[in-house]
């Protein structure tokens, strides 16, 4: 039996399509828990084994790198308030 690990990732709309590749890719249980359209997130929960720790990384990378451009975004359009 295989012993599977649950986690929720919050996936800004930038990262949407690349993580729902990969999710569809490699056949990921998976469940839309919430949709933020203030933020345009959504919260994702994943239910995956040890073999598909690789996809799981890939994953946190692409919303890690989305992230990080999001708050690059912010800032720059903070400084243009001001």
């Amino acid at each position: 039996m295989k012993k599977f690990t649950v986690e929720q990732f919050e996936v800004p709309g930038a990262a949407m399509v690349q993580v729902s590749s990969l999710i569809c890719t490699h056949e990921l249980d998976h469940h839309i828990m919430e949709v933020d359209e203030e933020d345009e997130t959504i919260t994702l929960e994943l239910h995956y084994s040890k073999q598909d720790r690789e996809v799981i990384h890939q994953i946190q990378d692409i919303i890690s790198a989305n992230s990080e451009e999001d708050e690059e975004e912010e800032e720059d359009d903070d400084e243009d308030d001001e």
